[in-house]
């Protein structure tokens, strides 16, 4: 199983276009060093998210399921399924199936971007549903601790793929508490890094924290990759977090890196 990291930051990217804290300088200054909001591609078939499949350095036509987390839009940006019908107009090419799978306010966000005669299905899910996708991977969904209790966000949800990859961003700690297999590939928020906390985020503390529990509970082993992701200026800059992620058994590779969920190290495309 191969993961590429489309994106590995948070929902206002890093640098934050608007900041000019040390973090951000550090980021501006370093090629390579930005980062597109959280976005993972599975085996060329899983797209998670598409907050950076608008800048995607791959083809996406591959793609036969698309798999929300919740409704905020860095996350659920329906933009690119519009794309995806436009790169067909006009051609006497077809559309492939497409299922487009997430919590129900995620869905009605993509809705009306979507042409109701195209070949897509529309599957809601919530917490405690595992199900075999589109895409040929199989999802345990569990809620996440983002945004609870706003309707027009939740339920979040973090996704256990095929028991290898535990994609877990835009959550609080603590994790819920679940029956995890053990992993090959863990990818855990770390949004607030140094603080201060704002929202339902991990910060550096927490993401330790989580670490410690995945591994008690032996969801974490001496082989699992362990990834910082949804990652922004509340960091300090690269070589600091890289430092600090080190002592915890993590890391934060950049965007373009590609994950092998087989217990093999990670690699650049």
């Amino acid at each position: 199983m191969e993961i590429l990291l489309l994106g590995t930051g948070a929902g206002d990217g890093w640098p934050n276009p608007w900041c000019r804290c040390r973090s951000c300088d550090w980021a501006r200054a370093t090629p390579g060093a930005a980062r597109g909001q959280t976005s993972v591609l599975i085996d060329r078939t899983l797209l998670i998210d598409t907050g950076s499949a608008r800048r995607a350095a791959v083809p996406l036509d591959d793609v036969r399921t698309v798999l929300f987390t919740h409704a905020h839009p860095d996350h659920a940006d329906p933009q690119p399924l519009f794309w995806r019908q436009s790169a067909h107009a006009g051609t006497d090419r077809r559309e492939a199936p497409l299922e487009i799978a997430g919590p129900p306010a995620a869905l009605e966000i993509c809705r009306p971007w979507v042409a109701p005669a195209g070949p897509v299905t529309w599957t809601p899910l919530s917490g405690g549903q595992r199900l075999r996708l589109a895409s040929g991977h199989t999802v345990a969904a569990m809620p996440a601790r983002h945004w609870p209790d706003d309707p027009h966000v939740g339920p979040a949800l973090l996704y256990n793929v095929d028991d290898r990859v535990l994609a877990a961003w835009d959550t609080g700690a603590p994790l819920p508490e679940h029956d995890h297999p053990t992993y090959d590939v863990v990818l855990l928020d770390c949004t607030n890094g140094l603080g201060p906390p704002v929202d339902d985020h991990h910060d550096l503390d927490a993401f330790a924290h989580s670490v410690t529990r995945l591994r008690t509970r032996g969801a974490v082993d001496e082989h699992t990759q362990v990834v910082a992701v949804a990652l922004g200026h509340r960091n300090p800059p690269g070589p600091e977090l890289d430092e600090v992620l080190a002592g915890i058994g993590a890391s934060a590779p950049l965007d373009g890196t590609v994950l092998v969920a087989g217990r093999e190290p990670a690699r650049s495309r």
